[in-house]
């Protein structure tokens, strides 16, 4: 009979530990199951200044601060007045000058033209050289089209006469006529407009040759 009282009392005990023991919503948490199961235990501290998991919160009152970046005005600041006026070149014209045929741009197009062939026929020199010699006289347009000319197979070797202007219907475009040692070569020139220099489109050889 004391043994089964013994028993019912031992049983008794064991059962209120156990709900003693039992963790219950709300109620005190085990540090060592927390920190097994990677969380941190209450009041602990973790890479923040604050509490677990959290960062440090603002004073009370106080606005986040702001991270001022350099060069830009700070919140409240006036804004940047700017002071210096942009330059502009005054000596350019602002429109294009108005082209016109008199005596001056006559004689442009025939120095132009005669430097051009002159160019053309410095065969006497390297491939570079002749090259350099030529493309300044050459509109951005031509000079893809000779560039690749081999000056050892250019026929003409000297400009034998005076320039002659031969066609000037247009204001920005001309024809003339350069003598040379193989015949008369024509130089088409063109011009933007008319404070702009003549420049060469194409060289044409005389016919048949």
């Amino acid at each position: 009979m004391k043994r089964a009282v013994i028993v019912v009392i031992t049983v008794v005990v064991l059962a209120i530990g156990t709900w003693i023991g039992w963790p219950r919503e709300g109620g005190p948490v085990d540090p060592t199951t927390q920190e097994s199961a990677g969380a941190l235990a209450p009041g602990a501290q973790d890479d923040f200044d604050g509490s677990a998991g959290t960062a440090p919160e603002a004073d009370a009152g106080q606005p986040p601060a702001t991270e001022e970046v350099e060069g830009q005005p700070a919140a409240g600041d006036p804004a940047i007045e700017v002071s210096a006026e942009p330059e502009f070149d005054e000596t350019a014209p602002s429109e294009p000058v108005e082209a016109a045929w008199d005596e001056t741009v006559r004689t442009a197009a025939r120095d132009a033209a005669g430097a051009t062939v002159a160019a053309f026929a410095a065969t006497d020199q390297s491939a570079d050289d002749w090259w350099s010699g030529l493309k300044p006289l050459l509109t951005p347009q031509a000079q893809p089209v000779y560039q690749d000319v081999d000056p050892r197979l250019v026929p003409v070797t000297s400009v034998t006469g005076e320039p002659k202007v031969t066609d000037e219907t247009s204001t920005l475009l001309a024809e003339v006529a350069v003598p040379t040692d193989i015949g008369s070569y024509t130089v088409l020139l063109t011009r933007a407009d008319g404070a702009a220099p003549w420049l060469a489109e194409q060289i044409r050889p005389p016919e048949g040759s």
